[in-house]
C-alpha cells in the first residue's frame, strides 16, 4: 500500500505551515530559530534576522517500509492484502527573504506543503472502499516582516494553495458480472492567512508565535461510472447518482504553533516547538461509493497537538551536528480511521550536520518515523463487506537536503 509518506508529515504540513524543513531533522526549530529563509514560511516575523537576500531549495526523499496486512479470518471479503508498493517519495521546497530596508523584509515560499494517498489495487479485499486515492496541496506564499523594535518582531503572510482531489473505486456488480468503476476528480483554489511573532529577550533567548487561519476550498467534480450491470446502471440513473456532480469541502485547519530558541555560552543550542492544530474540522477530498450514492469520510478527525525537541552542537567553525525528536497526537481514532487517509499516532527521531560557508550551506538529514499501526476495521457493510487490518512494521525513513545561499 502505498501511502504516501507526505501523509505521515501530516502535522508538519499545514499545521506546521511547511512540507519541508530540511535544516534541522524531525522537525525542530521550526518557530524561534529563523536563521534561514525558511523561516519565511514557519515564521515570517523570522525573517528580520536576516540581512540581504537569502534563498533556500529543499527536497525530501520519503520511503515507506511498512505493509498493511488483512486479517482475512475477520474480514468477509477475498483478495487478501493490498499492492504494499514501497514506492519513493521527493518532495521539493523554494524559500526566499529579501532585505528592503533595515526594519521591513519580503519573503516568499514555494511548496507542497501537505498530500495524503494511497494506491492499494483493485482486487484485494478493502477494493470496494478504496483502490487509488490522492489529495494534493501546491502552495505559493508571500510574506512580509516588520522589526518593532530591538527586540519585537511581527510578521504575516497568505498562502494560495490549490488543492487536487482524485479518487478511483471499485463498484461491487453484484453476482455473475465483473466490478464496475467509479472517479472523481477535482481541484480548487483555497486562500488563507497567518500573523506571527518573534520576541528576542537576548541575543541567544527568543521565542516564536504563530497564528494560521482556517482555508477552505470547495471541490466540485463529476461522479464517473463505467462497468456497471444493467440493474446497478439503471438504479443509479433514476437516483440521480450516475453522472451527478459532487461538491466536497476541503477543509485546511486553523492553528497555533508556538517555539523556543536558545543558545548555551559555548555555541551549542536547543530548541522546543509545539502546535495545536484544529483538526477536528479538517475536511478530505476522498469520495467513496456505498452502493447506491456517493459519500465522503469528514467529521471523523480529532483536533491534534505535535511537540517537537531539538539539541545543535557546533563541532568546527562552519559545522554543527543536530538531533531531534517529535510527537503527533492521533488524527483519528481507531473505530472511525478510513483507508483514504490512515493517520495514527506518530513518533520520530532524527540526525543531522549544517555545514556552512562564506557565501552558502548545506543541511543534510536523515529521520526514521513510526507512524503507528493505523488498525482499520470498516464494520459490516452488505455491499463492501467486512475489512479488518492493520500496518506491519509501521517506519518510514525520510532523507532530506537544503542549500542555501
Amino acid at each position: 500500500m502505498t501511502r504516501n509518506l507526505i501523509s505521515l508529515t501530516l502535522t508538519s504540513s499545514f499545521i506546521l505551515s511547511t512540507s519541508v524543513f530540511a535544516a534541522s531533522p524531525a522537525q525542530t526549530g521550526l518557530f524561534a530559530e529563523a536563521n534561514g529563509a525558511g523561516t519565511s514560511a514557519t515564521n515570517p516575523a523570522g525573517m528580520t534576522r536576516l540581512k540581504g537576500t537569502h534563498k533556500e531549495l529543499q527536497g525530501m526523499l520519503v520511503l515507506s517500509v511498512g505493509e498493511f496486512e488483512v486479517d482475512e479470518e475477520l474480514s468477509s471479503t477475498d483478495g487478501g492484502d493490498p499492492d504494499n508498493e514501497l514506492t519513493p517519495i521527493v518532495v521539493p521546497g523554494f524559500y526566499y527573504v529579501n532585505e528592503i530596508n533595515q526594519d521591513w523584509r519580503f519573503g516568499f515560499s514555494a511548496n507542497i506543503p501537505s498530500g495524503f494517498g494511497a494506491t492499494n489495487g483493485n482486487d484485494w479485499a478493502g477494493r470496494y472502499y478504496s483502490d487509488e486515492f490522492s489529495l494534493i496541496y501546491v502552495a505559493l506564499t508571500p510574506a512580509v516582516a516588520y522589526k518593532v523594535s530591538d527586540k519585537l518582531s511581527i510578521g504575516a503572510a497568505v498562502s494560495f494553495t490549490y488543492n487536487y482531489s482524485e479518487t478511483t473505486t471499485p463498484v461491487n456488480n453484484g453476482a455473475g458480472y465483473d466490478d464496475g468503476e467509479m472517479t472523481f476528480e477535482a481541484g480548487a483554489l483555497a486562500i488563507s492567512s497567518s500573523i506571527s511573532m518573534l520576541y528576542e529577550f537576548t541575543d541567544n533567548t527568543r521565542i516564536g508565535l504563530v497564528y494560521g487561519s482556517e482555508g477552505s476550498a470547495d471541490l466540485e467534480g463529476d461522479l464517473e461510472f463505467s462497468g456497471l450491470s444493467p440493474a446497478l446502471d439503471q438504479r443509479l440513473t433514476e437516483n440521480g447518482t450516475k453522472d451527478s456532480e459532487v461538491t466536497v469541502e476541503n477543509i485546511i485547519p486553523q492553528r497555533v504553533q508556538f517555539g523556543v530558541y536558545h543558545q548555551f555560552e559555548q555555541g551549542d543550542y536547543l530548541t522546543f516547538d509545539t502546535v495545536w492544530a484544529d483538526f477536528s474540522e479538517f475536511g478530505t477530498g476522498d469520495v467513496t461509493f456505498n452502493g447506491n450514492d456517493a459519500q465522503n469520510s469528514e467529521g471523523i478527525y480529532n483536533d491534534v497537538w505535535v511537540a517537537s525537541i531539538g539539541y545543535g552542537w557546533p563541532v568546527e567553525n562552519n559545522k554543527t551536528y543536530k538531533v531531534g525528536l517529535m510527537h503527533v497526537t492521533s488524527a483519528v481514532d481507531d473505530d472511525k480511521r478510513s483507508f483514504s487517509i490512515p493517520l495514527d499516532r506518530i513518533w520520530g527521531i532524527g540526525a543531522g550536520m549544517s555545514v556552512k560557508g562564506e557565501d552558502e550551506g548545506w543541511d543534510f538529514n536523515v529521520n526514521l518515523y513510526d507512524i503507528g499501526s493505523a488498525p482499520i476495521d470498516t464494520g459490516n457493510n452488505p455491499v463492501r463487506g467486512r475489512v479488518v487490518g492493520d500496518n506491519k512494521n509501521p517506519y518510514a525513513l525520510m532523507f532530506d537536503v537544503a542549500y542555501h545561499w
